[in-house]
């Protein structure tokens, strides 16, 4: 079986959304004047992708075409909505979850579901984080590489870590809202440099913070092969343990935290993922795409074919992988 770790579903009903007072939220879908339907956030039109994104049989399609088998799905990061009030997160996360379950109990065969919780209230998240994984059956959690600006170790996300360490499912970071934003504006840099940037200061703060020290459970899935972070593991390596030691807390250098994460195979470029997969472990990378999306892999099996593996090794990063960390 050959599965797709990170691809977004967003439920049309989950698009154009507003709240008692009649303000709008998030995402919209809008027809251009050709008739066909566009997706806007904030004002910027982001293409002919809204049916892709919810439309089960295009999906279905393209996933036959791509020869992917079963699709994790998760949200994309314009449905975080951590911004909202939390009260209104809840509900925003419960429906997007319904939802979602939903598409899993039609094609039970062909998608797991991967929650969104509303961290802006770590209470309700971790409420919400139970309902989905012991009531819809979901399979993992994604998370935002930052929550309103908040690096992952702060102390407010404890219980929410903790929750997902008991539950045992995989956790899935994935940017947006990213630092430096600001001098990214142009040239799409805010995806190009932006979000590859800001997963690598979430793994980071996981691992300087002391969350994987606290946590030695916790199964965390980077999205974007982990940004920067499996290509600067020297630098951390070297900065613990000759330069600023003496300051950290954590009992172990960085490269004991960073062997048990997993990375999806989403580079572009293979010998990056040939060192990737060389570095971190044939058993901690996941066949990814990043569906629908313009910077999505769209021939994710011909990704891992080019690899110089074997034919065995290829089938673990393309599902058998996925599946032991999804409890397939």
């Amino acid at each position: 079986m050959k599965i797709d770790i990170h691809a977004h579903y967003a439920p049309r009903d989950c698009f154009d959304l507003v709240d008692e007072q009649g303000r709008k939220y998030g995402p919209s879908i809008v027809v251009d004047p050709s008739g066909q339907e566009v997706l806007m956030v904030e004002n910027l039109r982001l293409g002919p992708v809204a049916r892709q994104l919810y439309d089960s049989q295009t999906r279905l399609s393209d996933m036959d075409r791509q020869g992917v088998d079963m699709q994790a799905i998760s949200v994309p990061p314009t449905h975080f909505f951590y911004f909202t009030d939390p009260e209104l997160g809840l509900r925003l996360s419960q429906k997007e979850n319904d939802s979602m379950a939903e598409m899993v109990q039609a094609y039970p065969h062909r998608f797991v579901g991967i929650a969104n919780v509303p961290l802006q209230d770590v209470g309700k998240a971790v409420t919400e984080l139970n309902r989905a994984a012991q009531e819809l059956g979901f399979k993992g959690v994604q998370i935002n590489s930052n929550i309103n600006g908040k690096n992952l170790d702060e102390p407010e996300f404890l219980p929410f870590f903790e929750a997902v360490d008991k539950l045992d499912i995989p956790l899935l970071i994935h940017p947006h809202y990213v630092a430096g934003a600001d001098r990214l504006r142009r040239h799409y840099l805010v995806n190009l440099i932006g979000n590859p940037f800001d997963t690598t200061i979430a793994l980071a703060s996981l691992i300087f913070g002391g969350i994987l020290e606290k946590f030695p459970g916790l199964k965390i899935v980077l999205a974007h092969a982990g940004g920067c972070s499996p290509y600067i593991r020297g630098r951390w390596e070297h900065g613990y343990q000759s330069v600023y030691g003496w300051k950290y807390e954590i009992p172990k250098p960085p490269s004991e935290y960073l062997k048990k994460v997993y990375f999806d195979t989403i580079t572009h470029f293979t010998p990056a993922l040939t060192y990737l997969v060389s570095t971190q472990g044939l058993d901690y990378v996941l066949m990814g795409t990043d569906y629908p999306f313009d910077m999505a892999d769209p021939d994710p099996v011909g990704t891992v074919n080019r690899l110089s593996l074997s034919p065995h090794e290829k089938d673990r990063i393309m599902g058998g992988n996925a599946a032991r960390l999804l409890k397939l």
